[in-house]
């Protein structure tokens, strides 16, 4: 690593997520804001207090990504419940928070295939665009359209194989990583006991290259990051654990 990587600041990545527990590996030293966002009884969403986290699906996600980039700066911004279960409403919401911070990521290992919020999320991702912001999201599992992995101007993930060495591609618009989580990030037992694996995992490995890149490259835009991943992995050559 070079002085001038030594002095470059931490790439930020927002994981809208089930929360990042930091009281797991080094997380404490990386996540730099958490907030929580439901709908209360009277079907306003508001920031909740309780920062307990309920499902290890997002500490995961984070891991996977700081152990592709070790100079990493989160913000946790938990939507999901013990279910992973979310509401359209508190997603577009989140986002549009999100926005505020201006982070060089957005993270979104979750989606909604209903199309009810496609113009609200398609403002937020013109806006990001704007921002110089990226966001990375995972495709539905089962193959189904889902947004915001499907809109334009969104890195969507699709899950290539459960083999961690088949490393990552680029294919008809869309990047595709393994959907198991990595021996070497020290999360197998999580997983396992969760069931932990998916798009949801295969987008992780593509936001920590993007962040790589990013944190390697500097002061470099959006499509340029993209690009360079699609040039690192083209011919299919690219492990998401190098």
């Amino acid at each position: 690593m070079t002085k001038k990587q030594l002095h470059r600041k931490p790439v930020t990545v927002a994981v809208v997520d089930s929360g990042i527990d930091t009281t797991i590996g080094d997380l404490y030293k990386s996540v730099k804001l958490s907030t929580k966002f439901i709908i209360d009884r009277q079907g306003y969403i508001v920031e909740d207090n309780d920062k307990k986290i309920l499902h290890p699906h997002g500490t995961v996600i984070a891991s996977i990504i700081s152990s592709i980039c070790k100079n990493i700066e989160f913000i946790s911004i938990n939507i999901l419940n013990e279910r992973l279960v979310s509401d359209g409403r508190v997603l577009v919401h989140s986002l549009k928070k999100i926005l505020l911070y201006s982070p060089d990521i957005i993270h979104l290992s979750l989606g909604t295939t209903s199309p009810r919020y496609i113009f609200q999320l398609k403002r937020i991702v013109r806006k990001a665009i704007k921002k110089n912001i990226i966001i990375v999201c995972s495709a539905n599992n089962h193959g189904l359209k889902s947004y915001p992995a499907y809109l334009k101007g969104v890195v969507g993930v699709k899950a290539s194989s459960n083999d961690i060495n088949a490393g990552i591609k680029y294919e008809n618009g869309f990047f595709y990583a393994p959907s198991m989580v990595i021996d070497e990030f020290n999360l197998i037992n999580i997983s396992k006991r969760k069931q932990l694996k998916g798009t949801s995992i295969s987008a992780a490995y593509i936001t920590g290259c993007l962040a790589l890149i990013k944190y390697e490259q500097g002061s470099i835009k959006n499509d340029d990051i993209i690009e360079k991943l699609k040039v690192l992995i083209k011919g299919g050559i690219y492990n998401a654990s190098k």
